[in-house]
């Protein structure tokens, strides 16, 4: 009956109508675009992501590695970056039942904005607390994790376009746990270099319920509404 169904209303809408309702144009487009970093990245900067899964499972001293091995200022790594947020973006979108299409955009340029904002807060956090040296490696561990979502979950996602809605669902659920692992297992490792640099307590609790706790309480106020 539902193939039936699937037939007539084909044959009622015509084919093009029907690939412009049903195929996720925007989805792809997002991640064609992360595609095309992961393949700049392995052609332009061959070993750059081996160093990176390297550096985020060692956490190895950040800032001399980046000198040595890593270009985070690199169009690779940038590219790499803005890949992440086209992650985060779809992942929402999809745990919203019924968001429209350009509610996915809306989010790309939202979390691309709040990391804008987070970047700049810690580094006039940095210059008035004179950590400067523990807060610029604590967010090049921020990129480092950003890049190593998006080099797992491009393909995963697209994957899911494959799959049944209720398959899917429960893959999206997945990423969302993977992502907060990788989010605690930053967090934990930027502790441990903040007590190494000798970064007072208050400011590590003030940074956190700031610039880490605020913004994930907002989200997840979102999303349950």
């Amino acid at each position: 009956m539902k193939f039936l169904d699937y037939f007539q209303t084909t044959n009622q809408l015509g084919h093009e109508q029907m690939v412009n309702v049903h195929f996720p144009w925007i989805f792809w487009i997002l991640m064609a675009f992360n595609l095309v970093a992961l393949a700049y990245v392995r052609t332009a900067h061959p070993g750059y992501i081996t160093v990176l899964f390297r550096t985020g499972i060692y956490n190895r001293q950040l800032y001399q590695n980046v000198q040595e091995d890593l270009r985070l200022n690199s169009a690779g790594s940038v590219l790499l970056t803005m890949g992440y947020f086209n992650c985060f973006a779809l992942i929402v979108s999809a745990i919203i039942p019924g968001a429209p299409a350009s509610f996915t955009w809306i989010m790309v340029f939202v979390i691309a904005g709040v990391m804008v904002l987070k970047f700049l807060v810690i580094r006039l956090l940095g210059s008035i607390t004179e950590t400067r040296e523990g807060l610029t490696e604590h967010w090049i561990n921020h990129l480092i994790y950003f890049q190593i979502i998006t080099l797992i979950l491009t393909p995963a996602l697209c994957f899911t376009q494959f799959l049944a809605q209720s398959v899917k669902e429960e893959l999206i659920l997945a990423m969302v746990i993977f992502i907060g692992i990788l989010i605690f297992i930053r967090e934990i490792q930027s502790f441990i270099r903040a007590i190494r640099q000798r970064i007072p307590v208050v400011y590590i609790i003030l940074y956190l319920c700031t610039l880490e706790l605020i913004p994930l309480v907002v989200l997840i106020r979102v999303l349950v509404r």
